[in-house]
Parts: C-alpha cells; sequence; structure tokens
C-alpha cells in the first residue's frame, strides 16, 4: 500500500504541476506549505507550466518570505525564521547567548536567518564584533 501512496502522491503533484500556469522564473513549494516536500515547482517560463523539481538529497522546499515567487530547499525544520530578521552575508548570532546553545546562521542568498545548534552540551555567545558566533 505504501508503494501506492508514493506514485499517487507523485502522479497528484504531476498533474498539479502540468494544471496550473506560470510566468518568468517562479517557483514554488507543492500546495503552497513549507518543509513538507523534497520537491518544488519550477516555471518552465516557456511552456509557462510548472515542472517539478528535486530538492538535494535530505532537504525540503521553503518559501522565501524575502524574495516572493522564490524558494529554498534547506534541511527539514530549517526553514526561514522571521521573527529573527533579516541579515547580508555570512553572518550568525545567538538565539539566547550564554543559556542555550541555539543560534541563527544566515542564507546570504535569501537574506533570512534558519535555525542552527552548537553541538550537544555547548551554549552559544555572539562574538566580539556581534557578527558571528561562538560555541563553548
Amino acid at each position: 500500500m505504501r508503494a501506492f501512496s508514493s506514485v499517487f502522491a507523485i502522479a497528484s503533484l504531476a498533474a498539479f504541476a502540468s494544471a496550473q500556469q506560470c510566468s518568468g522564473n517562479t517557483a514554488i513549494c507543492p500546495n503552497n506549505q513549507d518543509g513538507t516536500s523534497s520537491t518544488y515547482l519550477q516555471c518552465d517560463s516557456w511552456a509557462q507550466k510548472y515542472v517539478s523539481v528535486d530538492c538535494p538529497s535530505g532537504q525540503v522546499c521553503y518559501a522565501n518570505p524575502t524574495t516572493p515567487g522564490s524558494i529554498m530547499c534547506s534541511p527539514p525544520g530549517s526553514g526561514g525564521v522571521p521573527t529573527a530578521g533579516t541579515c547580508t552575508g555570512h553572518t550568525a548570532k545567538c538565539a539566547d547567548p550564554g543559556n542555550s546553545g541555539d543560534y541563527f546562521s544566515c542564507e546570504p542568498w535569501s537574506g533570512q536567518y534558519v535555525n542552527n545548534a552548537c553541538p550537544s552540551g555547548l551554549k552559544c555567545y555572539n562574538n566580539q564584533d556581534a557578527t558571528g558566533v561562538i560555541c563553548q
């Protein structure tokens, strides 16, 4: 039954992709849901239809909130964190400095922070110029 479910899901995704029109270089997550699919829909601007594209292995689709019509593929649970603000470059900041190992690292292409964590048992501290973190 599981094989049938997978085939049905793929067939449903393909039907959705071929039925929905698009323009330009837009990309969306299937059913507009973040973190649930290892594929995304990329516009074939010539045919004006979405085609299904695979995220890299182990990653899922997230809508890019800073650039409408674009997506990012990231590990499950690592979608952008709007409350962390926007970012540039390869910056990072602690979620709760000195109290947890959780921090936010910047995805420079999307301009948004994603969740990250220090190795187990270590706490996060912002570096001196507040552009990175130190795990101790």
